[in-house]
């Protein structure tokens, strides 16, 4: 038994020589306004904060941690019937959703050119969505894998893009469910940077 705790020590101590340690993450902004003969519908705001702690294992292989924060704003007035947008329907006064998210992945990195790195990541993830004036908090959670491509701006300091992902979620809030599959690239491109120690 000793013998293999001592072996265990040593490959983890062999490992933990040749690894790197980076962080990094991802921060998202976006805002959108809908009108229709001069009435205002509605109004959006989204803004995401998604930092990353990474452990890059070798060449190949990297494990990590995301941990994110996610804020959306809607007002104005929802439509409803045809898709010119003459029916109105109730008002939304500032509904807020907030939601928290924990996503531990592997990144396999499988081809490099010059500066550029290309890799996947998979792995799953967890989030908790609250809705302003609704006691009921929504949870997902998602299984999937997100191809990327690294750019090395020097030893340290990495530019990096994900495109696209393949992935499956649940999601429960009270007695509602959903099941959704994602396979996509257009509305699925996110950027981020990432710092090596």
């Amino acid at each position: 038994m000793k013998k293999m705790i001592l072996a265990a020590l040593v490959a983890v101590a062999s490992l933990s020589a040749n690894a790197q340690v980076w962080v990094g993450g991802e921060v998202g902004f976006n805002a959108s306004k809908t009108s229709f003969n001069g009435n205002k519908l509605g109004a959006t705001a989204n803004f995401n904060l998604l930092p990353e702690i990474g452990y890059s294992i070798n060449d190949k292989f990297d494990i990590a941690l995301t941990i994110g924060l996610s804020h959306r704003n809607a007002n104005g007035k929802r439509y409803v019937g045809s898709s010119n947008f003459e029916n109105f329907d109730a008002n939304l006064d500032d509904v807020n959703r907030n939601a928290f998210t924990i996503n531990p992945y592997v990144r396999y990195k499988f081809a490099n050119a010059g500066d550029f790195t290309f890799f996947v990541d998979g792995g799953f993830s967890y989030t908790m969505i609250h809705y302003s004036g609704i006691d009921d908090n929504g949870n997902q959670w998602a299984l999937g894998f997100k191809p990327g491509i690294a750019y090395n701006l020097t030893d340290k300091v990495s530019l990096v893009a994900h495109v696209g992902d393949l992935g499956y979620a649940f999601y429960k809030k009270g007695d509602v469910k959903s099941n959704a599959f994602d396979m996509g690239i257009s509305n699925n491109i996110s950027f981020g940077a990432y710092v090596s120690f």
